[in-house]
């Protein structure tokens, strides 16, 4: 009997979407549109260390953050453009606690056999407030729907399993993250140059505009939010103050305020 353990099936499915990047015209127009979003999110994202997982969709991070060292999580030591290679698996990430200013994960959550657990590394390694940005495809689009049906059809067992946008915000809620509206990409890459491929385009690209959720993959930025505790110092703190109110007594015995009688008078007589 043969077992695959989870690194070996993550490892295959990082290789599987790298290739898928490279060589489908649908994932070279995913990398245009993941650059041009990641662009403007990583021009506001500061710190000392982001760190990318998952697979190779052709886009160079060096260039697009701004922090001031980046990291590439990697099954084994490779080489990557531009950034430092960290031997690891997505669930058992080797940084420390509150380490890292960003996170990218590339189609991790796909890739992985148990996505929760690495959502939940992604919060433990995250600074306060620090910024996730999660790129899974979409398996509600038809390019998902269509991609499901082959996969059925053909028996291919244990292959990659994408996580809905609605299923992701479910888990980023339950792990304290908040997070925006996702951003649906590409619908499909007509080929060719003809008329009905120009009108595919466009209405490719008008889906797209308006954030249609038939793109087949989508973006998500969540940051990791943290409670905050008050703690005052007890000499700071304003107690309220007692005002004595000298009492006397009538001659039955029973005591009436003197000074304090005209206060409480005006008082009751406003209400």
């Amino acid at each position: 009997m043969n077992v695959n353990s989870p690194l070996s099936t993550e490892i295959s499915n990082h290789q599987a979407i790298s290739n898928w990047y490279r060589e489908r015209r649908i994932g070279n127009r995913l990398t245009q549109q993941i650059d041009e979003i990641l662009s403007s999110q990583l021009e506001q994202v500061f710190g000392y260390h982001m760190l990318v997982s998952g697979g190779d969709i052709g886009l160079d991070f060096s260039r697009l953050s701004k922090t001031q060292r980046v990291f590439y999580l990697s099954s084994k030591l490779a080489s990557h453009p531009h950034t430092q290679a960290v031997v690891g698996s997505s669930s058992e990430v080797p940084f420390a606690t509150d380490s890292v200013d960003a996170l990218v994960l590339c189609h991790t959550l796909d890739a992985s056999a148990a996505p929760h657990h690495v959502l939940r590394e992604c919060q433990r390694i995250l600074v306060p407030n620090g910024h996730l940005f999660v790129i899974n495809f979409n398996p509600m689009s038809p390019w998902g729907l269509g991609n499901l049906t082959r996969r059925m059809l053909r028996w291919r067992a244990g292959r990659m399993r994408a996580v809905s946008s609605k299923r992701l915000r479910d888990w980023l809620s339950l792990l304290g993250f908040s997070y925006a509206d996702p951003e649906y990409l590409s619908t499909a890459a007509p080929p060719g140059s003809g008329k009905m491929s120009r009108l595919l385009d466009g209405f490719d690209r008008w889906l797209t505009k308006h954030n249609a959720p038939t793109g087949c993959a989508y973006l998500i930025h969540a940051r990791k939010r943290v409670a905050d505790h008050l703690h005052v110092a007890s000499q700071n703190v304003e107690r309220p103050r007692l005002i004595a109110i000298p009492l006397g007594k009538t001659h039955e015995g029973l005591p009436v305020p003197r000074q304090g009688g005209a206060l409480i008078s005006d008082s009751l007589d406003g209400t």
